[in-house]
């Protein structure tokens, strides 16, 4: 079975999703038979930081919605996170653009470690306050995960890379991603949203014996 994931670095859903994906993962018998694979998704294309503003400050300009307003919306989403048995620090996170960590994401799915990158960033984003637009952090994040940093390094001007993030974004057009996370199981069965462990654990199920009985 294979689940292809459009996702982005600074989505909260798309965190909490995947928290709750594995959890589901760990209770499906045909776990081992089981291929992820994730593709770019850019939340905010426009994005860049600005270090006079914080997150909360940045959203609401974005939105244009009162700031106790955003705090709010944010507050509902830690806490969704602390029920995954995640952190999201939204005092400490730099909203900034996932662009060239994107490149770089493409370079390491290359190398074929794509999974382990987009998890790295998720912690990197939430947890630990890094600016991943930032080329020394990527560079420094990407070797944690096993890739040469001067390799990571030259991918973020590579255009052979902003062709891949581009095809994967025109691909989720073409299928109709609105938003992300989303998910397709098996190039067929599609999933949208942080959905709750145990519909990923029945989503999981019901493709692994359609699939099976054909």
């Amino acid at each position: 079975m294979k689940i292809t994931i459009w996702s982005d670095f600074m989505c909260p859903f798309c965190y909490i999703g995947e928290a709750h994906l594995e959890k589901a993962l760990e209770e499906f018998e045909h776990a081992d038979k089981v291929e992820i694979e994730y593709k770019s998704f850019l939340l905010s294309p426009e994005a860049a930081h600005n270090p006079q503003k914080d997150y909360y400050e940045t959203f609401a300009d974005m939105k244009g919605i009162p700031v106790d307003q955003a705090k709010g919306m944010f507050e509902n989403v830690v806490n969704m996170a602390k029920d995954a048995d995640l952190v999201i620090d939204y005092d400490t996170a730099k909203f900034a653009s996932t662009i060239p960590a994107h490149h770089v994401f493409q370079y390491a799915k290359e190398q074929g470690k794509g999974n382990e990158f987009f998890k790295r960033f998720y912690k990197a984003h939430f947890t630990e306050g890094e600016l991943l637009s930032d080329t020394d952090t990527i560079g420094r994040l990407a070797e944690e995960v096993g890739i040469d940093k001067y390799a990571a390094l030259g991918s973020t001007q590579n255009q052979s890379y902003t062709q891949k993030v581009n095809q994967d974004i025109q691909e989720a057009s073409q299928i109709g991603v609105q938003g992300v996370p989303f998910y397709v199981f098996n190039n067929k069965y599609a999933v949208s949203g942080a959905q709750p462990v145990a519909q990923f654990k029945q989503v999981l199920e019901q493709v692994w014996q359609e699939e099976t009985e054909q």
